[in-house]
This record gives structure tokens, C-alpha cells and sequence, in this order.
């Protein structure tokens, strides 16, 4: 549909011309402009984009119960949730490697926050939901034509930062939680304007003390020795989680500044080594960034140019392996020497890296019917600190520093990354229109990566709309699976390839009004070289590949004027190496929410959750993972002051939920919480 027909049909303005009218139409034409670059900015027309999206507006998963992003991403379509020993939880998109972490990328205003050493956003997953104003999740590699590399889905959170046209949504807010665990949480966002100057700042700090049963742990297998496995145990996963973040963003005529800093320290888990480790051991994951940008107009030419930093770190003090254990430890003359350590085997890890970057890139309406977007991307990623101190390795006593002769990551590790990426959206007439985009990618010492993507958009009428969507992708190996060295369960390997996936999508979209409409999506995934190091030395190994295919189906729908009905189902289905069935991955995904209101005050909404079984991979003699089925209820009352108290009940009927651990670890996977409390205070101004 061409711009002025969607604009008018938002506007709800009826088209009327005459010959005396001329300037008046020119001045309504003007401002239906203005009004559709707005719109565009705030993605509020995604069906008529050319990739597959789901929208959560944060106002509506504050009302249903959703605490946090990571609540929010297991309503989406196809995703599911992953974890791993040290409870770092990723987002898997239709069953694609659950074992990798950068498969997908998270943005915060327009800014990547995965962090460097894992290429991971687990320390966002628990961004609480009254933070956000509005999520965004693209499923398939959607963003390759803004120049970054979404193998296979992306997630762009908005916060209030961002300016609404009738400012419907207040940008100030105070928050406070209380739960199960012992959790706490307070926070707020502030907004404050004076001229051309806006300040925008957000802050929150939350924290639990959760345990859960976990164990027989990974010595139960025999794995790190016959004569280790009486040392086995099992017991409580110290699961507590200490979390804080502050966000400022500061805009200024064509000039904007946004800083973030998260700081997430939480229990060691499962043992980085797959030991159940103490109570009190603990890792840190904390990301900090700084992006600086200018968008000036030009013309027909939309630019912006930024440059920006980003420093994260893995830290690590804990017990990794229990008192007694024995090792064989190779000595200089090479043969194995039997250690004992009498006390355990303790470990401080601690990596810290920094990224500098630059973008810029330009988008052009100047020819008819066409928009380009052309631009570059460059940044530079070293280590800048390692640390290294263990248990001595050869008398199994006291502690070494190993941080120079010894160290877990390679110091010395660097890397660049170049972009280019190019794309035209061509618009055919008002029903039908084409993009084309490329982005090439050159990462130190890996192959240059060509990807392209090309996209139909065929709107029949303004309800009924059809896409067709091929791409191909691929993920850089991360910092990890590059750079780890000196570590039994994890060794790193520098000649690794990028992943690489070629997609294949069709979907079909049924608009009935703003708020109510069915999605209907089918793809088809190739996946190559694809990266774990599920193997008997533990090294990194672009080792399998996986053809993927599947349909999503999404409804959403008013009923009467106080209920709202959404719902979503996805099978996923297909092949790891040609002819043994896909792993780790529930077939049948059945997710939604029902929300009634009794009046201006009450309301109160279920959310349901069901996650199919579980294949293992072919080498992994367990049964396959049950599948599981909870139910959270939410029970609500707001003021007219806009002052919010909700009550959730997540998990009423206390369901075995499991995430799947890695073949010959712990054999009984990973338990979840089980049922749960939260009451949330919520004070809009």
C-alpha cells in the first residue's frame, strides 16, 4: 500500500480534494508526512515489513503478570529457553543449536548489549517488564540488512525513552516487587525535558536467594574418572541471583547519547565444570556500554553516524571441584603424575573485555518508489585483563597465580570485524513490494561472509497480507568457543568456521483492526557448521548441521470490550546430520494469555504455557525430557491515580518443568522453580 493510503487509514482521515483546496490538501499532505516517519519509528505498521515479528507492548505483559524479559520471550512463537552449567539462559529460535548463545542478538534502544566473552544477553533475561515499554522479536535472520549478523532471530527492547506521538504512555514510574525466594525489587524511570534537551534515565536493582534440587552431578558419570565418581553429589543448585542496571540517554537537536551499565552476580549453579559447586560460590556478568550518535536530515538523505564502547567481563570464585578429587597432571618431562586435592580443586577466573566501534550509514528516498540504506560497520574487540588463580596443580595444596603461565583465555586475543551492507526496498505499486539486501562480512582470520536477503510483500488490501522471504546468515564463533584454553571442559578453537543458515519463509498475515489479527508463518531452516563441543576432549568443533522446518501460527483478538484473547502455536520438526532426528528441541510449543476486566479498577489474566517433549541427540542414552505444562494467574487493581497493585501466581499446579542438560552431565537436567508469588506496586505519574 503506498505511504499516503496507510497513513490515512491511521489517521482516520477521509481524502477530500476540490479545485480551492489545493493548499489546504498540500499542508495535510505535509503532516501526513510527519506522521508516518513517526510511525515508522515506533514500528507501528511491522505486519507490512518484510520479516516475521512479534510485538508485546510492555503496558499489556505488566497487566497479564509477566515479571521480566525472559517471562515475555518464552510467549513468543517458536522460542524456547536454554541454560547451561553456570545458569546462563539463552533464547532458542526454532530448535536452532540451543547449545550456541549468539544465535540471536538482543538491542536496547538500537544498541547490541550481547556481551563479548560468551557473545550472551542472559544478564538481561531478567530486565523487569515495568523497564520496557515495548518488545520486539523477529524471528528468522531479520536484521542482516541493518548490517548485523541475526542468525537466527533478534530482540529489540524500547524502554521509555523513546517519544510517543500523544504521549498516551508516561515515561515516570516507580516500581516495587516482592516474591517467592526472597526476592526484592525496587526501581524507577524518569523522564525530563527543557527545549531541545531531553533526559532519560532508568534504574533498577533486584534480588532472590533461590535454591533448587539438583544432582546426581556430572561425577556420577564416570566422566572425570572412575575413581572420582564416590565424590558425586547432589543437593541444592545455588541459584541466587544480585542484579542492578542504570540507563541514561540524553537527545539534543540531532545528537544522542545513550549509556547503559548492568551488573548481574548470581550463584555458581551447576559448577562451571559440571561439579555442584557451594552455596556461596558465585560468577559475576557485568556489561557496561557508551554509544554516541548524530542523525542529521540532509535532503533526501536520512543519516546517522555512531560511534560507540562496550566493556564486559566474566568473573568466577568457586569450589570446581570437591574435596578428595584426583586428577592426573601432566609434568614438564610428559608423564601423567596422580594428584590428590585434599581440599577441592578452588578456582578465581576473571576475563575482561572491550569493544570500540563505528557505524554509519545513510538511507535515501530521493528515487520514486525506492528507499536504499547503505552503510558501513566496523569495532575492535581485545582482552585487557585475565586472571588465573587455582588450587596448585602439581601438590594439590594452597593457591597459584597462573594468570601468566597458566591462563584460562588467551590473553593476547584480538579481533576486528568489518561490514558492508547495502539494501533497496523497492515499493512496485501500492500492493506489492520488493527488498533486496546484502551484507558482507569480514571477522580476523575467518572467511569473508556474503549474506544475502531478498523479500516479497504482496498486500492484497489493507487486512490481508502475504510475505515470502529467503536469507542466509551466519554467526561468528564467540570470544569462548574461540579463545578458552587450559580448561578441561571447555577448549577453545581458533580455526573454527561461522555457522551458517540459508532460510526459507512464508507467511500470511489477517488484520481485523489495530489490536486483532491471525499470523500464519511456514519455514524451512538449512543450518551448516553448526558449533558445540559435545565431543570426548571437549574442544569447540564446527561438528553437525540441521535442516529445520516448521509453521508458527499467532492470534490475537478482542473480545467484547473488556476481554482480550492471544494465542500462539509452533511445530518444529527436522533432521541433525542427515538422518538423526533434531535434539534438544520441543515439537509441539502451545503458549497464551486470557484477560478479562471487570470494570475500570479489577481485571485479572491467565497465562499458559505448554512445551512438547524433548528428543535427545543420538548419542545420549537418556530417555527423552517430558514435556510440561504450567498455568500463572494474575489478579489486579488500579486507582485513578494510576497506582497499580497485582498479584501473580506463577506455576499454580506446581509443574516439573526441566531444561535439558548437555549429553553426560547432569543426567537428570536442569530443575526450574516450581510454583511461586509476586506482588508488584506500580506508581505512574
Amino acid at each position: 500500500m503506498k505511504k499516503t493510503v496507510f497513513t490515512l487509514f491511521l489517521c482516520g482521515l477521509p481524502l477530500i480534494a476540490s479545485d480551492n483546496s489545493s493548499h489546504w490538501m498540500q499542508e495535510i499532505v505535509t503532516e501526513m508526512k510527519k506522521v508516518e516517519a513517526i510511525a515508522e519509528s515506533v514500528k507501528m505498521n511491522e505486519p507490512y515489513q518484510p520479516y516475521i515479528v512479534t510485538v508485546f507492548l510492555g503496558k499489556d505483559l505488566e497487566r497479564i503478570g509477566v515479571s521480566n524479559l525472559q517471562e515475555a520471550l518464552e510467549l513468543v512463537p517458536g522460542v524456547d529457553i536454554a541454560t547451561d552449567n553456570m545458569d546462563n539462559k539463552r533464547a532458542v529460535f526454532r530448535g536452532s543449536n540451543p547449545y550456541a548463545y549468539g544465535q540471536s542478538k538482543l538491542f536496547v534502544d538500537g544498541v547490541e548489549v550481547n556481551d563479548l566473552f560468551f557473545d550472551s544477553y542472559g544478564s538481561f533475561l531478567a530486565m523487569p517488564i515495568e523497564m520496557i515499554k515495548r518488545i520486539e522479536v523477529t524471528r528468522g535472520p531479520g536484521s542482516i540488512s541493518d548490517g548485523y549478523n541475526a542468525y537466527a532471530g533478534s530482540i529489540h527492547i524500547i524502554t521509555y525513552g523513546e517519544h510517543t506521538i500523544d504521549n498516551e504512555l508516561s515515561a515516570d514510574r516507580l516500581v516495587a516487587k516482592v516474591g517467592s525466594y526472597n526476592y526484592l525489587m525496587g526501581g524507577f524511570t524518569k523522564a525530563y525535558k527543557d527545549g531541545d534537551l531531553s533526559i532519560f534515565t532508568d534504574f533498577y536493582y533486584q534480588k532472590d536467594d533461590k535454591y533448587l534440587p539438583a544432582g546426581p552431578d556430572i561425577l556420577a558419570t564416570g566422566l572425570l574418572g572412575q575413581d572420582n565418581t564416590p565424590l558425586a553429589k547432589e543437593g541444592e543448585a545455588p541459584l541466587w541471583m544480585r542484579n542492578y542496571a542504570l540507563g541514561l540517554q540524553l537527545d539534543y537537536h540531532e545528537v544522542t547519547f545513550r549509556f547503559r551499565t548492568t551488573y548481574n552476580e548470581r550463584g555458581s549453579a551447576y559448577g562451571i565444570n559440571g561439579a555442584l559447586p557451594n552455596e556461596d560460590d558465585h560468577a559475576k556478568f557485568p556489561i557496561s556500554y557508551a554509544e554516541l550518535s548524530y542523525h542529521p536530515q540532509i535532503g533526501e538523505w536520512q543519516t546517522f553516524i555512531k560511534a560507540g564502547i562496550k566493556e564486559s567481563a566474566f568473573k568466577s570464585s568457586a569450589m570446581l571441584l570437591p574435596e578428595g578429587f584426583i586428577a592426573r597432571v601432566p609434568l614438564p618431562d610428559g608423564t601423567l603424575a596422580e594428584v590428590i586435592y585434599p581440599d577441592g580443586f578452588y578456582g578465581e577466573h576473571v576475563a575482561k573485555l572491550r569493544k570500540v566501534y563505528q557505524t554509519s550509514y545513510a538511507k535515501y528516498s530521493g528515487i520514486e518508489h525506492h528507499t536504499f540504506n547503505i552503510g558501513y560497520y566496523i569495532d575492535y574487540i581485545e582482552t585487557y585483563e585475565v586472571v588465573t588463580k587455582t588450587t596448585d596443580r602439581v601438590t594439590g595444596v594452597g593457591i597459584t597465580d597462573y594468570s601468566e603461565s597458566y591462563p584460562f583465555t588467551d590473553p593476547n586475543a584480538k579481533q576486528h570485524t568489518y561490514r558492508l551492507f547495502l539494501q533497496d526496498r523497492y515499493q512496485y505499486n501500492r500492493e506489492l513490494s520488493f527488498q533486496f539486501g546484502v551484507n558482507m562480512e569480514r571477522v580476523s582470520n575467518i572467511s569473508t561472509q556474503v549474506n544475502p536477503r531478498f523479500s516479497i510483500v504482496y498486500q492484497k488490501d489493507r487486512k490481508n497480507i502475504y510475505k515470502a522471504i529467503y536469507s542466509r546468515s551466519s554467526r561468528s564463533p564467540s570470544w569462548q568457543e574461540l579463545f578458552t584454553i587450559n580448561n578441561r571442559a571447555r577448549v577453545g578453537n581458533p580455526e573454527l568456521n561461522p555457522e551458517v543458515v540459508h532460510a526459507f519463509e512464508l507467511a500470511y498475515i489477517r488484520k481485523w483492526s489495530v489490536d486483532a489479527f491471525f499470523q500464519l508463518n511456514a519455514f524451512y531452516l538449512q543450518n551448516s557448521d553448526q558449533i558445540d563441543n559435545i565431543n570426548s576432549d571437549h574442544i569447540y568443533q564446527n561438528s553437525s548441521e540441521s535442516d529445520i522446518y516448521g509453521f508458527e501460527c499467532e492470534l490475537k483478538l478482542p473480545i467484547g470490550l473488556h476481554d482480550t484473547l492471544y494465542a500462539n502455536y509452533s511445530y518444529v520438526d527436522g533432521q541433525e546430520n542427515q538422518d538423526e532426528p533434531l535434539s534438544n528441541s520441543a515439537t509441539h510449543m502451545l503458549k497464551g494469555f486470557y484477560r478479562h476486566q471487570f470494570n475500570e479498577s479489577i481485571d485479572y489474566a491467565l497465562i499458559g504455557k505448554y512445551v512438547g517433549s524433548k528428543e535427545r541427540a543420538a548419542y545420549d542414552s537418556r530417555e527423552s525430557l517430558d514435556a510440561y505444562a504450567t498455568l500463572d494467574m494474575t489478579l489486579g487493581y488500579q486507582t485513578p491515580k494510576k497506582l497499580s497493585l497485582r498479584l501473580s501466581i506463577k506455576n499454580i499446579f506446581d509443574a516439573d518443568v526441566k531444561y535439558p542438560s548437555s549429553p553426560y552431565n547432569y543426567d537428570n537436567d536442569f530443575p526450574q522453580e516450581g510454583r511461586s508469588v509476586m506482588v508488584t506496586l506500580t506508581k505512574v505519574f
